[in-house]
Protein backbone atom coordinates (compact mmCIF):
# COMPACT_ATOMS: atom_id res chain seq x y z
CA UNK A 1 0.00 0.00 0.00
CA UNK A 2 2.80 2.41 0.86
CA UNK A 3 4.52 1.80 -2.48
CA UNK A 4 1.26 2.56 -4.30
CA UNK A 5 0.87 5.87 -2.45
CA UNK A 6 4.45 6.89 -3.22
CA UNK A 7 4.07 6.08 -6.92
CA UNK A 8 0.71 7.87 -7.06
CA UNK A 9 2.21 10.94 -5.35
CA UNK A 10 5.07 11.09 -7.86
CA UNK A 11 2.81 10.60 -10.90
CA UNK A 12 0.30 13.19 -9.71
CA UNK A 13 3.22 15.51 -8.96
CA UNK A 14 4.47 15.23 -12.53
CA UNK A 15 1.00 15.90 -13.94
CA UNK A 16 0.70 18.78 -11.50
CA UNK A 17 4.03 20.20 -12.69
CA UNK A 18 2.78 20.39 -16.27
CA UNK A 19 -0.63 21.72 -15.22
CA UNK A 20 1.04 24.48 -13.21
CA UNK A 21 3.41 25.22 -16.06
CA UNK A 22 0.55 25.58 -18.54
CA UNK A 23 -1.59 27.51 -16.04
CA UNK A 24 1.19 30.01 -15.31
CA UNK A 25 1.89 30.43 -19.02
CA UNK A 26 -1.85 30.95 -19.61
CA UNK A 27 -2.43 33.31 -16.68
CA UNK A 28 0.70 35.45 -16.97
CA UNK A 29 1.03 35.18 -20.74
CA UNK A 30 4.69 34.19 -20.59
CA UNK A 31 6.72 31.58 -22.45
CA UNK A 32 6.59 27.94 -21.33
CA UNK A 33 10.33 28.04 -20.67
CA UNK A 34 9.89 30.58 -17.85
CA UNK A 35 6.71 29.02 -16.53
CA UNK A 36 8.53 25.69 -16.22
CA UNK A 37 10.97 27.17 -13.71
CA UNK A 38 8.16 28.80 -11.75
CA UNK A 39 6.34 25.47 -11.68
CA UNK A 40 9.46 23.68 -10.39
CA UNK A 41 9.42 25.83 -7.27
CA UNK A 42 5.73 25.47 -6.41
CA UNK A 43 4.76 21.96 -7.54
CA UNK A 44 5.38 20.13 -4.27
CA UNK A 45 4.27 22.94 -1.95
CA UNK A 46 1.20 21.17 -0.54
CA UNK A 47 -1.75 23.53 -0.95
CA UNK A 48 -0.21 26.07 -3.32
CA UNK A 49 0.84 23.39 -5.81
CA UNK A 50 -2.57 21.75 -5.74
CA UNK A 51 -4.43 25.02 -6.19
CA UNK A 52 -2.23 26.11 -9.09
CA UNK A 53 -2.56 22.64 -10.60
CA UNK A 54 -6.33 22.94 -10.49
CA UNK A 55 -6.10 26.40 -12.06
CA UNK A 56 -3.92 25.12 -14.89
CA UNK A 57 -6.04 22.04 -15.54
CA UNK A 58 -9.31 23.98 -15.58
CA UNK A 59 -8.17 27.01 -17.57
CA UNK A 60 -5.35 25.77 -19.80
CA UNK A 61 -6.49 22.18 -20.35
CA UNK A 62 -10.27 22.80 -20.22
CA UNK A 63 -10.90 20.13 -17.58
CA UNK A 64 -13.95 20.18 -15.39
CA UNK A 65 -13.50 21.62 -11.91
CA UNK A 66 -14.43 18.36 -10.18
CA UNK A 67 -12.00 16.36 -12.28
CA UNK A 68 -9.14 18.66 -11.38
CA UNK A 69 -10.10 18.76 -7.70
CA UNK A 70 -10.21 14.97 -7.50
CA UNK A 71 -6.83 14.62 -9.18
CA UNK A 72 -4.93 17.28 -7.29
CA UNK A 73 -6.57 16.97 -3.86
CA UNK A 74 -6.75 13.15 -3.70
CA UNK A 75 -4.45 13.14 -0.69
CA UNK A 76 -6.95 14.96 1.55
CA UNK A 77 -9.51 12.12 1.85
CA UNK A 78 -6.69 9.56 1.98
CA UNK A 79 -5.01 11.43 4.84
CA UNK A 80 -8.33 11.78 6.69
CA UNK A 81 -9.05 8.07 6.28
CA UNK A 82 -5.58 7.10 7.49
CA UNK A 83 -5.81 9.47 10.45
CA UNK A 84 -9.24 8.09 11.36
CA UNK A 85 -8.01 4.51 11.08
CA UNK A 86 -4.99 5.35 13.19
CA UNK A 87 -7.18 6.93 15.87
CA UNK A 88 -9.47 3.91 15.95
CA UNK A 89 -6.69 1.34 16.13
CA UNK A 90 -4.64 3.28 18.69
CA UNK A 91 -7.51 3.12 21.19
CA UNK A 92 -6.96 -0.59 21.78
Amino acid sequence: MQVFLIIAYIVVGLVQLFAIMDGVAYGLNIASFFSFFIALFVTYVPLLGSLLGVYGAVNAWDWGLWQALVLFFWYVPVALALASASAVFDRR
